[in-house]
């Protein structure tokens, strides 16, 4: 997943529907960016000047974000930004069995609408529940101060993210819970009894395989070829190094890295 920037007023976005991953922990942040950009905070508040405001916002990161599930459902300019209005969302997508329902989770998390309205095959078993929740109205200020201003522009906190997948929703909305390696992020491809299989992982034995399913099927295909590529001979050390830095990173990405 990565950042939704400034959005555009694009009738298709809209209308696709895209499950986004809102990080509710930033709202509050984002909300006074809107009046101080806007001029609206009452009393000394409004005096402070920007740059001391930037210096208040790097006390109030965390690394304890939590998520939401929400989709987009209407887009207006107003004269400070783009208000996004989003409702929060309850998923209901399966357990994910196999590597073809991921691939269908994972489409139908881009377009909602698109996927459900050309599902036509009969063996496409993968279905999708929906309940909607409250809306939040998301604030996207114009990035930079007005023309010629000295003025640093206020930068706020990412909050939204796109291209949403499944180890994404597994992540940040089921707690990382994961069926297919239990949590231990990889798995030996030879002795899932049949698992491996269903996702296009099973290979020998000896060198654990990162999970398919809660760290991603391209990922696990990558390794899957390197592991392939090595498996009768040790890798030179700078590509093993490589390697366990890749997985590293994608653990650190998807937030299993204090496990």
């Amino acid at each position: 997943m990565h950042p939704l920037k400034l959005p555009h007023r694009q009738p298709d976005f809209i209308a696709q529907k895209p499950i986004l991953l809102l990080n509710t922990t930033v709202l509050p942040i984002r909300s006074l960016v809107r009046c101080i950009i806007a001029d609206t905070l009452p009393g000394a508040a409004g005096k402070l000047p920007t740059e001391l405001w930037l210096k208040i916002f790097e006390y109030t990161k965390t690394e304890d974000a939590k998520f939401e599930a929400v989709q987009p459902t209407s887009i207006m300019q107003s004269e400070h930004g783009v208000i996004l209005h989003c409702r929060a969302v309850e998923l209901d997508i399966g357990d994910f069995p196999n590597r073809a329902e991921v691939e269908a989770a994972e489409q139908w998390l881009q377009s909602p609408h698109t996927y459900d309205k050309q599902r036509q095959s009969e063996e496409d078993t993968f279905a999708a529940k929906v309940v909607a929740g409250k809306t939040n109205a998301i604030f996207f200020p114009i990035p930079s101060a007005s023309p010629g201003s000295s003025v640093p522009a206020l930068s706020v906190p990412d909050c939204l993210f796109t291209a949403i997948t499944v180890p994404d929703v597994i992540s940040r909305l089921q707690n990382g819970g994961c069926w297919v390696c239990a949590e231990e992020r990889e798995i030996c491809p030879g002795c899932t009894g049949g698992i491996a299989q269903r996702f296009d992982a099973f290979m020998g034995c000896g060198e654990p395989l990162t999970c398919p399913l809660c760290m991603g099927l391209e990922f696990m295909d990558e390794d899957k070829a390197f592991l392939k590529r090595y498996y009768w001979d040790a890798p030179p050390p700078n590509e093993k190094e490589a390697r366990d830095a890749r997985l590293c990173a994608k653990r650190d990405e998807l937030g299993y890295l204090e496990e």
